[in-house]
């Protein structure tokens, strides 16, 4: 690939990956906020003209409706039922948003919470060992698995690859993501940690 079509690759990337998933939220976060603010203005007459740390009342009211919001909305995930209805609304729609698969498995791992298809992996490539993600199987023995790339780890390519080629990383994601978004600085340390510890798993 010639130096300029790497280039132009990183921009798409950039844009697809990073600056769209970003907008995206902060325009639905303007928008909730916005929305939630007109519900709550005919308070205003009723309120004081003070402010709390430079933000006015009616403002603090909106961010606490929109973080209850939430809060029940995550209460409400945890059903069964809806669990299975929002895993239906990911594999139909959600999927087709950049980036969204990725920023809800780091999301997941940040709150403590298990994703089964997101693992890391060592690939036998030859001689040589490739970092990944497993993010499905076994099936019939075959694997998913995703090999990010630099810098942003969010683009890279798909192969299936035999279980018997895997090696099972005893760390999560998103440190993986960190070494790969450094250009691989970082993995001879973690294999010889690794070795020492016995955290890689076959």
């Amino acid at each position: 690939m010639k130096w300029y079509q790497t280039i132009i690759k990183r921009i798409l990337s950039g844009v697809i990956f990073f600056l769209l998933p970003v907008i995206l939220l902060f325009f639905v976060l303007g928008k909730s906020f916005v929305s939630v603010q007109k519900l709550v203005l005919p308070l205003k007459k009723y309120l004081p003209e003070d402010h709390i740390l430079g933000i006015g009342l009616i403002a603090l009211i909106s961010i606490f409706l929109i973080l209850l919001i939430c809060y029940l909305a995550g209460i409400l995930v945890e059903r069964a039922k809806v669990k299975s209805l929002i895993a239906k609304l990911e594999d139909k729609v959600l999927v087709f948003i950049p980036g969204y698969t990725m920023m809800k498995s780091r999301a997941s791992e940040s709150i403590s919470e298990s994703d089964d298809k997101w693992q890391a992996v060592l690939i036998a490539d030859n001689d040589d060992w490739r970092i990944g993600i497993q993010v499905e199987g076994p099936v019939d023995g075959y694997c998913s698995i995703f090999f990010p790339e630099p810098p942003d780890a969010k683009s890279g390519e798909m192969k299936l690859v035999h279980e018997s080629k895997l090696k099972k990383l005893n760390i999560p994601v998103s440190q993986l993501i960190k070494i790969i978004r450094k250009y691989g600085l970082g993995t001879a340390s973690l294999l010889n940690s690794d070795k020492k510890t016995g955290t890689i798993k076959e």
